[in-house]
Parts: structure tokens; sequence; C-alpha cells
């Protein structure tokens, strides 16, 4: 088994994060450092930051939080900030899936299964997530069909893209706006409403894939169903 997958399997993050664990040489194999595309068999010692990695069955858990505002999606924050995973009472060591930005709420899923990072995060999904965004102006018709197609923005170092496709509707309050995307770009709708002149009072994620909210509060949490886990690991 290849060190990234053992690393995930053993329920201590994904597979992406435990490349960047072995390309920042914290990993170890025998107490020797680690490479990428390492076998790990079951006689070996893996250790992270010195720290022996369990080759028990990992329990597995899978919660759906309506995160709030002021709220960070990383473990640790050199400010002393509330994380999303503080909001979870579990005594495994659990990670978000899908990021949202400090001051944005919403649906955040989060859990100690680092096998699940690929099934929701992977560009090739193509999995849509949907966000409802309160502007400080009426939304133009115009610019929710500009949106729709895609929008050049352009980033502080000078560097520009083009969004794909979203899904954009008008909602009944003038000033707000349904915007569905695929993408995971950072703060992504919030740039996509700037470069058209909108400024972002609020903005919540409300539907990941076939997941919604439904009537959960913010900042309250709960375990994701038989059904909900299979439809993500179907993915």
């Amino acid at each position: 088994m290849r060190i990234n997958k053992y690393i995930a399997n053993a329920g201590y993050c994904s597979r992406r994060k435990a490349d960047e664990l072995v390309d920042e040489a914290r990993v170890q194999i025998n107490n020797r450092i680690a490479k990428k595309g390492d076998e790990v068999n079951e006689n070996d010692i893996v250790r992270i930051d010195g720290e022996k990695i369990s080759k028990k069955a990992v329990s597995l858990e899978y919660y759906l939080l309506n995160k709030p505002a002021k709220v960070i999606c990383s473990n640790e924050d050199k400010l002393g900030r509330v994380t999303a995973v503080s909001l979870i009472k579990s005594r495994k060591r659990l990670f978000t899936y899908g990021r949202l930005d400090y001051m944005t709420e919403g649906l955040i899923i989060i859990s100690n299964d680092g096998e699940l990072y690929n099934h929701i995060m992977h560009p090739s999904k193509k999995l849509y997530k949907s966000y409802i965004a309160t502007v400080d102006r009426e939304v133009m018709d115009k610019d929710i069909e500009i949106l729709a197609r895609g929008v050049v923005i352009k980033e502080e170092d000078g560097t520009k893209y083009r969004t794909a496709p979203a899904k954009v509707k008008k909602l009944n309050k003038k000033n707000e706006v349904r915007i569905a995307i695929f993408e995971g770009r950072n703060r992504q709708v919030r740039k996509m409403l700037k470069t058209l002149g909108y400024n972002v009072k609020a903005l919540k994620r409300v539907k990941v894939g076939d997941l919604t909210l439904g009537g959960l509060e913010v900042g309250k949490y709960r375990a994701l169903t038989s059904d909900e886990i299979k439809y993500l690991k179907s993915l």
C-alpha cells in the first residue's frame, strides 16, 4: 500500500494532505524519511512528526455542520479563532471537507475518513455546491447571464482565470442570488460578484451535491445518515 493511502486509511488526513506531509519530510517509515510513492507493508512502522500511526481499523465518523460566520475551517489557528471541528463533540481527529472562508456560513462536511476527500473535492467529480449571496444592491438580469457563462477574475498578483459555467438564479429578494459552482477556488463566489461590482454582505452555502442543511440551525451539527455516506462514496 502506498504511503499516502496508508496514512489516509489510518484516519490521519486525506491522501492529498499526506503527500504534503511527505514532501515536508514529516513522515518516517522505519526511522527513515519517507518519499512520495513509497510502499508500506504490514511490518513497517510509520510515524508523522514522531507520532506512530496506528494500523488498527479506525472507527469512521461523518458529520454535517451548519458553520457560523467567524469560524475557521483549519484544524489549528495561531490567532485563537474558533475552528469548525471544535464544534463537533468527538474524540476522533476530524477534518473539514470543502472549506468555507471565515465569514461564510453554511454546510460543511466533517469526518475522519481520509479517503472521502477525493470523492468530494476532486475537480473531476464536478460536484455542485450551492450558495445564497446577499449583495448591496439589486442583481441585474444581464449579470445573472454573465455569472452563468463564467467571469474573468483577476487576482492580486495579476494572474487571471475564467470561472466555469455556473447555475445562477435570482431569488425573491432583489438583492439575493443563488449560485451553484463545482469549482473550489478560494473565495470564488465573492470574487465572481465583486468582478461585476457587487459587494457581498452575507454568504451561505446551502447545498453540496444532494446534501442540504434542511432545518439545521446555525452552529448545530448532525451525523450523516448511512444513505448520505453511501451517496458521497459513490461519487
